[in-house]
């Protein structure tokens, strides 16, 4: 067993998605058709742990995130959704990037000149963020019933680019063209983000007129790498001493199927001591140098339980590596809990002699730092 991911749709009798993803981790990755009446539902309640989004449910996925990245909210919609350990969903949006991808292997430069975006919906919403971002002049929606429709296509002729953002032209319906090019006689470039049929009609007109193209394949490839890295992601699990990060990343890691590796453990059998006799013989410093690089050999595999010692992200380099390569969660336990496990424990060396009073010393000047992290979790003092 493994994580358990895949694709989040209404109809995905044509993706290409699990073939691709095939090739980035050893991940399950499955196809979840649902209906709009049944979609709600199986994100809050369904058995996953990330997945994709894809049209029509990228709205509906971003309004029930307890948190999303700074991309999806600038969009308002995400395409990948993380099930955190305590039920909540957490949102990220890797089309941006995707369609990025595009305009960069198109050879588009969009920099005060107008672009045309064909449809409303989430994608064409990501299409014109990433243009102006870009610094296109103006981004116009074309849509069936607005200012800009398929009825007055003249008034937007001096387009540089063109993206189609909607389904027409896709599989099945491949002889559909969501527009004539002859619309366009000043278009430079032309985007489609479907990629089935490869090419699509809309692309295949742009050829015979020699206007450089595109299709959405190299963005659901991007997309996916960058996808993959939620679904390919290590659990750091962190917390003050005594949390119960050990024992709980052995029965997380049994329960998802998920290799486990405890850093404490990592950091003895390398030295070939014992933390407390590194602490007495060479001082804490080395100890954090010796952490600090156990992480870094560990942070190298992907989808591990990792239970992290006590301190071992207050270096900021060793933070953004553990963020960069999975998802911390913070253990949340009661100060006087934590007070009674390290009293009857031998094997804290910043504790040793007087441990109440110094654990309560190490709390206060970790507060804020503890504080910091997102994802929480209050673990069953059976786990613990």
């Amino acid at each position: 067993m493994s994580m358990k991911c895949g694709l989040l749709g209404e109809r995905l009798g044509h993706s290409r998605s699990p073939e691709i993803h095939a090739k980035l981790g050893s991940y399950e990755y499955r196809l979840y058709e649902k209906t709009p009446a049944e979609v709600e539902d199986f994100l809050l309640h369904g058995d996953y742990d990330a997945i994709n989004v894809t049209i029509p449910y990228k709205k509906v996925a971003f309004a029930l995130c307890r948190e999303v990245t700074p991309t999806a909210a600038e969009l308002g919609n995400v395409n990948v959704v993380v099930k955190r350990l305590d039920g909540t969903l957490f949102g990220d949006n890797t089309d941006k990037a995707g369609f990025l991808k595009l305009v960069d292997g198109v050879g588009a430069d969009v920099r005060g000149r107008k672009c045309v975006v064909l449809g409303t919906g989430g994608a064409a919403m990501t299409a014109a963020a990433a243009l102006r971002g870009l610094g296109a002049a103006r981004v116009v929606h074309i849509s069936r019933t607005g200012e800009d429709n398929y009825s007055n296509l003249g008034r937007n002729s001096d387009a540089a680019l063109l993206v189609n953002a909607t389904p027409v032209g896709m599989f099945p319906n491949v002889d559909a063209q969501p527009v004539p090019l002859s619309a366009f006689p000043a278009c430079e470039a032309v985007i489609d983000l479907i990629y089935n049929p490869s090419p699509t009609k809309l692309l295949e007109e742009a050829a015979r007129r020699g206007i450089p193209n595109v299709g959405g394949m190299p963005m659901l490839e991007e997309q996916a790498r960058l996808a993959s890295l939620y679904m390919n992601a290590n659990l750091y699990l962190y917390g003050a001493p005594g949390c119960g990060k050990s024992t709980f990343g052995r029965h997380l890691a049994g329960k998802k199927g998920m290799p486990f590796v405890d850093l404490d453990a990592e950091i003895e059998r390398s030295a070939g001591r014992r933390i407390a006799e590194i602490f007495a013989q060479d001082g804490e410093a080395a100890f954090r140098a010796m952490e600090a690089a156990e992480l870094r050999r560990v942070a190298a595999g992907r989808g591990q339980v990792v239970a992290l010692g006590g301190g071992a992200l207050l270096d900021a380099d060793s933070r953004r590596l553990a963020e960069a390569t999975g998802r911390v969660v913070f253990i949340e336990c009661a100060e006087d809990v934590l007070l009674r496990r390290v009293a009857a424990s031998q094997e804290r060396p910043l504790l040793a002699g007087a441990a109440e009073g110094k654990m309560r010393a190490l709390l206060a000047a970790r507060r804020e730092h503890y504080a910091s992290f997102t994802e929480r979790i209050t673990v069953p003092e059976m786990h613990q």
